[in-house]
């Protein structure tokens, strides 16, 4: 999908947020801000919003020194949802259709997104979003795909969500599912990176692989050649959020959608509300 003029006020919000976690230098945030003016008077609204977001935490990084301001809140959000897991697990064992709810509760974990600036609450919104509606469900195309020994790629999000999103692995590994998990190659926002994947357990579950870059979603031009023929190999493609969404929509692939639209932007491309959940199928290969 393409950028908006919105999305150029939510970049200045991004750099705003992110400096302020990374220095208290009020002259570097000062250059971080006048450094991104800069890029939005430059920025080209044909790329995607991930695209033209990724930058300004480039920005932030050079100006500060800092590679990871959102270090901290990666490893809190990990613990504070591991710590949920188990009343989650049990919830899908329980369930009448399995399948539906481990998506959501993978799609519940999409709350935690701090880039943006978007508050959440993990324990409250999780147990809300569970008993809400997909404003768009596509849910029975997923389960006929379902098939034993087919292929998976999952493109992950973000920390402290990829625990949800283990959940919903592991009720797909029963089925019979080939899965692959796909994480960032260095640290942007809170998108979770191979140590989470380690930390949280996924790494002991399927093959993780790194997307080759540090971009938000997936820039196809910078992907590895592991990804690249990850991404051949697959027969279904699960992209989780707001970034994987922004980049790979109208991509040629079999494609499953799953987030919470966060902003209006989104929201509008996807044809439903701010604050729906999806899970849309999109099948352009």
């Amino acid at each position: 999908m393409k950028a908006e003029l919105e999305c150029l006020h939510c970049l200045m919000r991004q750099a705003v947020n992110t400096v302020r976690l990374a220095t208290p230098d009020e002259e570097l945030q000062r250059e971080v801000i006048d450094r991104t003016a800069r890029w939005i008077q430059e920025a080209d609204l044909a790329r995607s919003p991930a695209s033209v977001s990724t930058v300004v935490y480039r920005i932030v990084s050079e100006v500060t020194g800092v590679a990871d301001p959102y270090a901290e809140i990666k490893e809190e959000t990990n613990r504070e949802a591991m710590r949920l897991a188990p009343e989650l697990t049990h919830m899908i064992a329980a369930a009448q259709d399995p399948l539906d709810v481990a998506l959501h509760i993978a799609v519940a974990g999409n709350v935690i997104d701090v880039g943006i600036g978007h508050d959440f609450d993990i324990q409250h919104d999780v147990r809300r979003i569970v008993q809400a509606p997909f404003a768009v469900d596509d849910v029975d195309d997923f389960r006929a795909e379902l098939v034993a020994g087919r292929k998976l790629l999952y493109l992950g999000d973000n920390s402290g969500e990829i625990v949800f999103d283990r959940l919903l692995i592991e009720h797909l590994l029963d089925r019979g599912m080939d899965i692959t998990f796909v994480v960032k190659s260095g640290p942007i926002i809170n998108d979770a990176t191979m140590k989470d994947a380690e930390v949280v357990g996924i790494a002991g579950l399927v093959p993780v692989i790194e997307t080759g870059s540090d971009d938000i979603g997936v820039d196809f031009d910078r992907i590895s050649i592991e990804m690249r023929d990850a991404i051949a190999d697959a027969d279904l493609i699960v992209a989780k959020g707001h970034g994987n969404f922004e980049s790979c929509e109208g991509s040629p692939f079999n494609l499953y959608f799953l987030l919470k639209a966060k902003c209006e932007v989104v929201a509008a491309a996807l044809g439903v509300r701010m604050g729906d959940i999806v899970f849309k199928h999109e099948k352009n290969a």
